[in-house]
């Protein structure tokens, strides 16, 4: 959970509303979590000036990005969006005047859940990115899961599938949840990415449907067997003989 301070406090809600959210992501599709953020509001008239401290950790293994020119971009346009939303109508306007980005290393979790990237190499990198915000949009959410799983056909399809395990068994509604929230993040994220012509399926699933899977499996398997037992004349002629078989099939 990102930890939110801001002075005066009576302006927490402006930045929680309009411009938490949208760097969260943002750092989030590079790679980068946002631990915490500071902010400093200075009223100037009829502009209200606005300062941060941003406080980010970095995925292991990731490739680092300057990370400077891309949050000047977005604060600019989350505070465009907050002058068109909200300042017009209380006639005041926001200027983001600074910010710092300060990262933390983050003790690496015991048991890191895997990543699983399956599509054509062009898209490969982009599917990282967003594979990884992911991770950590669920992360934050307290979302206990194994593996994440992202793939786009090679046939040219504009299709993403997403496939989250669970650790735990979980309710079925709570799966149901779990997948519309992903949708709607990957999809945003996406169009961060300006790759939003994919269309996005999620499935999540916990050990319960991998039972059922592997028993589906082993019955099929077992079913397959029967039948060839059946079809051997010596087998038959023997189940026969036992009173197991009827005669004449």
């Amino acid at each position: 959970m990102t930890e939110i301070t801001v002075e005066p406090p009576e302006y927490y809600p402006i930045v929680e509303k309009f411009f938490v959210d949208g760097i969260k992501e943002a750092l989030e599709t590079l790679g980068a979590e946002l631990l915490s953020v500071k902010a400093g509001a200075k009223p100037a008239g009829s502009e209200i000036r606005l300062a941060f401290i941003f406080e980010v950790s970095r995925e292991a293994g990731f490739i680092p990005l300057d990370l400077d020119p891309i949050v000047s971009e977005v604060l600019q346009k989350l505070a465009d969006d907050a002058n068109r939303k909200f300042g017009k109508f209380q006639n005041v306007r926001f200027k983001v005047v600074g910010f710092r980005i300060v990262e933390r290393k983050v003790e690496d979790k015991k048991k890191e859940a895997r990543l699983v990237i399956d599509c054509p190499e062009d898209l490969r990198r982009t599917l990282e990115r967003l594979g990884k915000g992911l991770m950590i949009y669920l992360r934050d959410r307290d979302v206990s899961f194994t593996s994440l799983a992202l793939k786009v056909p090679s046939d040219g399809k504009p299709k993403l599938s997403i496939v989250l395990l669970l650790e735990k068994e979980t309710a079925p509604y709570e799966k149901a949840s779990l997948e519309r929230a992903i949708e709607e993040k990957a999809s945003s994220y996406l169009r961060t990415l300006n790759a939003d012509y994919l269309s996005v399926e999620t499935r999540v699933l916990d050990p319960g449907d991998e039972k059922v899977a592997r028993v589906l499996k082993e019955r099929e398997k077992v079913e397959k067997q029967a039948e060839e037992i059946v079809k051997d004349d010596d087998i038959r002629e023997l189940m026969a003989a036992l009173g197991k078989w009827p005669h004449g099939n």
